[in-house]
């Protein structure tokens, strides 16, 4: 058994009791060695991946419906008020937050005030692109990065904030009274050869605000932060099956294709052209 069967073991498992023994009897190393297997693939103590592992799950089912305390007890929770403040702590909201974002997801709605924003006249005037600020880890979470958890947008605002301290990545968000709807991500090259190139990494923005030319703006206000950083050239690649229209629609040119470069071991193996797109500063 390797590091990924034995992840897949703890992944069929997560409602039975698990121990560092139960692991080592599965896989015949010594507690020390399985250890370390866990750490190296997913940067976690065993115990504590096996915690996070099934908070995720928990999650998934909330927001089916299931009752909290039928949740907790599957999971191996105690009681309900351990089983919340875990949860609160590993995913960054209640369980009855996280219920309610994943049901809006479901039917393809978006929170009530950004839905109360979208129709407002002239709403469009009043957009501010600034860069990302750890406050907005919230709007961002709700209006963004749904498919994250709170505490992973967290995660991933505190990084960007770090990087751009550094000079290595410009993170912009398009705010409305503290509503964040749009978000666009820029990160230096790190081979040095490259590194007077950025990437185009995300540029998102909340389907109420999308084709109204939010993406043009957070992208050239992305260009203008890269030249200031002396970055030379945006790059950026992606599966020709007509994404490639959006980001020409942003000045991207095409300037490479890979025949069937991306291929998908999964469902219909299905393969597509991979897309290689630029824009000089």
């Amino acid at each position: 058994m390797d590091g990924d069967e034995l992840l897949d073991y703890i992944e069929q498992n997560l409602k039975e009791d698990i121990s560092l023994v139960d692991l080592e009897r599965v896989i015949h190393y010594s507690p020390r060695q399985v250890y370390y297997m866990i750490k190296e693939a997913t940067g976690m103590p065993v115990m504590s991946y096996i915690r996070y592992r099934r908070l995720i799950n928990a999650a998934a089912e909330i927001s089916k419906g299931r009752k909290l305390i039928d949740v907790a007890v599957d999971y191996g929770f105690e009681t309900q008020a351990g089983f919340y403040k875990a949860f609160l702590l590993q995913i960054g909201c209640s369980p009855k937050e996280y219920q309610y974002h994943e049901q809006l997801h479901l039917v393809h709605k978006n929170y009530p005030s950004i839905e109360k924003l979208a129709m407002e006249e002239s709403i469009m005037d009043e957009i501010r692109i600034r860069k990302v600020k750890q406050s907005d880890a919230r709007s961002v979470w709700e209006n963004i990065y749904s498919r994250n958890t709170p505490e992973e947008v967290e995660h991933r605002i505190a990084e960007s904030i770090t990087e751009m301290e550094a000079g290595r990545r410009i993170h912009l968000v398009a705010v409305i009274e503290s509503n964040v709807i749009g978000n666009i991500v820029l990160m230096k090259e790190q081979y040095v050869l490259y590194s007077h190139r950025c990437s185009l990494a995300d540029v998102v923005v909340n389907p109420a605000f999308q084709k109204q030319g939010l993406a043009t703006k957070l992208f050239e206000e992305g260009c203008k932060y890269a030249s200031e950083l002396d970055f030379h050239y945006v790059t950026t690649t992606c599966r020709g099956d007509g994404t490639e229209l959006f980001y020409k629609s942003l000045g991207m040119q095409e300037c490479g294709r890979i025949p069937d470069g991306i291929y998908e071991p999964w469902g219909e193996f299905k393969k597509y052209d991979e897309i290689i797109l630029m824009k000089e500063l």
